[in-house]
């Protein structure tokens, strides 16, 4: 088994800011980030702010993000992003021009708020895949209810396949389900999704068993390592990664982090 640094794990799904709701686990805050990440062996993470995921306008949440986490290199800002409510192509590649120049290389969309209807998305889509931006699809439905704030969702089988549409519509955009499991498994369709869609990934947040099956059928280019920090423990996410007795090494590297490291420089 390789040595856990040699891994280099980059954290795909983290979660920055203060957690409201009674009985979660600490919060992740820019002066305690770097020593849990040191704890579990973690290098780099992709983070994105928790005030951008449940107040509008996002932006506020977005710009606190960059000012958060200045100066900290092993930390690599994500912004949350939701379609204009008008139709206007021109807001859409405003939307994404501001994040590039802000130095920002991966979006979070908000896909179970806004969910994924093509004419809905288009715009914003088109602006993104120019770029060839990283898109985290963030299935939350409502982020006003408890748990507030947390990560986790299940598309059903009618987002998958308006999801479909949006992924075949933007073949040159990597898109990747992010803690697409609250607990109780994946819908269906959505293996088979990922074999017809060639630009839709998926990262390992809570579908330990479901992620080697991912990498096992379709290849080790479309799984990402993520724990979803702070909602869960990453203890169990890292563990099972290392020591994983069906990937290989150059498979594990993959996942843990150079998937990651190659769309986030494939960025222009």
């Amino acid at each position: 088994m390789p040595d856990i640094r040699e891994l280099r794990l980059f954290d795909s799904c983290v979660t920055l800011g203060r957690i409201v709701r009674a009985g979660t686990p600490e919060s992740l805050l820019a002066e305690n980030i770097l020593a849990v990440m040191d704890h579990y062996d973690i290098a780099e993470a992709l983070v994105h702010e928790n005030e951008a995921r449940l107040v509008r306008p996002r932006s506020w949440g977005n710009q606190r993000l960059l000012r958060e986490i200045r100066g900290m290199s092993r930390l690599h800002p994500e912004w949350v992003l939701e379609p204009p409510k008008r139709p206007d192509r021109k807001a859409a590649a405003a939307m994404v021009e501001d994040m590039l120049d802000a130095g920002v290389r991966a979006a979070r969309l908000m896909m179970g708020v806004a969910p994924p209807l093509i004419w809905l998305w288009d715009e914003l889509l088109g602006a993104l895949e120019e770029h060839r931006v990283p898109c985290f699809l963030d299935f939350t439905p409502d982020n006003y209810r408890p748990p507030f704030g947390a990560t986790h969702a299940v598309p059903d089988a009618t987002a998958l396949n308006n999801l479909r549409d949006c992924c075949l519509a933007h073949p040159q955009l990597p898109m990747i389900l992010s803690h697409a499991s609250g607990g109780l498994g994946l819908a269906f369709p959505t293996l088979p999704l990922i074999f017809r869609v060639p630009n839709l990934h998926l990262d390992i947040t809570n579908i330990l068993d479901y992620g080697r099956n991912v990498c096992r059928e379709a290849g080790a280019s479309r799984l990402f390592f993520a724990t979803g920090m702070p909602y869960y423990d990453p203890a169990i996410l890292v563990s099972n990664i290392q020591y994983d007795p069906f990937l290989g090494p150059d498979e594990k590297r993959r996942v843990c982090g150079d998937n990651l490291r190659g769309l986030l420089a494939a960025v222009r």
